[in-house]
């Protein structure tokens, strides 16, 4: 149970179950234009989202101290390597990338600014967006991370030098399933969110309506799926997304009965899901 419980803390609390999710999304883009994933792409898609989530642990330390202690306790030990395991993650990833194409390596600095952008900011964006961090804006936060999550399928088109119009249409999919997962992450971190002067939708406008909001947006992605794989945009094997609005309802379902879902396995499952979602893709092209 002990060797459990430490591979459980290093996958989720050390970042990996989230770069996992990153490169399954990058493989069922690529089984949407008829790929089989290669190793790199996939190594890259983790290494980039790796590095990313270790600069946001890092600068949101303190926070996390307060909506996640168990995570910060578990990250103390090596809180001074963060720096560098972010630094080398994002360095082979541009090694990999630059070796690929160019295309390909301009596209992958935009996941690179969101991410600085995100976590650290700085006086000057303050001065012309009126906030020095993007995740200090209402819903800017959220729009921010699942902007740079729905980039996936651009960036995997980029990589092959193919952007049919499926691809792209991939991307507000995905941008919607981001949204009902950082809007649920959310209400777990609303104590800390308010703490530190963080905007969200718990936060500004309650509870009630972040949960209203998390079915809206999660009956849209479904709808979404549906018409564009009846209007023959989407292959029936991208059409079985939509097991993922009843299961991340029936999640949701189970977190409210605690008004903070501190739960292990409910946060599992919440971003457990983007690794899934190769698997499904994968499945379904059988």
């Amino acid at each position: 149970m002990n060797v459990l419980k430490a591979a459980y803390e290093e996958l989720v609390f050390g970042g990996h179950l989230l770069a996992l999710g990153t490169a399954s999304i990058a493989a069922s883009a690529a089984f949407i234009l008829g790929m089989t994933p290669a190793w790199n792409l996939l190594l890259m898609a983790y290494l980039f989202s790796f590095g990313a989530y270790s600069v946001n642990r890092l600068s949101d330390y303190e926070e996390d101290s307060v909506s996640n202690p168990g995570r910060t306790s578990y990250l103390a030990s090596r809180r001074r390597l963060l720096p560098i395991v972010s630094g080398l993650s994002f360095g082979i990833g541009y090694a990999l990338a630059i070796l690929r194409n160019l295309a390909f390596f301009a596209g992958l600095l935009v996941p690179l600014l969101l991410a600085v952008a995100y976590s650290f900011g700085s006086k000057s964006m303050g001065r012309v967006l009126g906030m020095n961090r993007l995740k200090e804006g209402f819903l800017i936060k959220n729009i921010a991370i699942s902007f740079g999550w729905s980039l996936i399928p651009v960036l995997v088109g980029l990589y092959y030098l193919q952007l049919p119009i499926a691809l792209v249409a991939f991307c507000p999919f995905i941008f919607m399933r981001l949204m009902v997962n950082t809007v649920f992450f959310d209400i777990r971190d609303v104590e800390a969110d308010i703490k530190y002067g963080v905007k969200t939708l718990p936060g500004s406008l309650g509870l009630g309506a972040s949960w209203r909001f998390m079915d809206i947006v999660d009956a849209l992605s479904c709808v979404y799926v549906v018409t564009l794989f009846l209007a023959g945009v989407f292959p029936l094997f991208v059409g079985l997304l939509v097991v993922f609005t009843p299961y991340s309802m029936i999640y949701r379902h189970y977190a409210r009965k605690t008004s903070k879902h501190k739960d292990a396995l409910r946060d599992f499952a919440a971003d457990g899901e983007y690794i899934i979602w190769g698997l499904v893709t994968y499945l379904g092209r059988i």
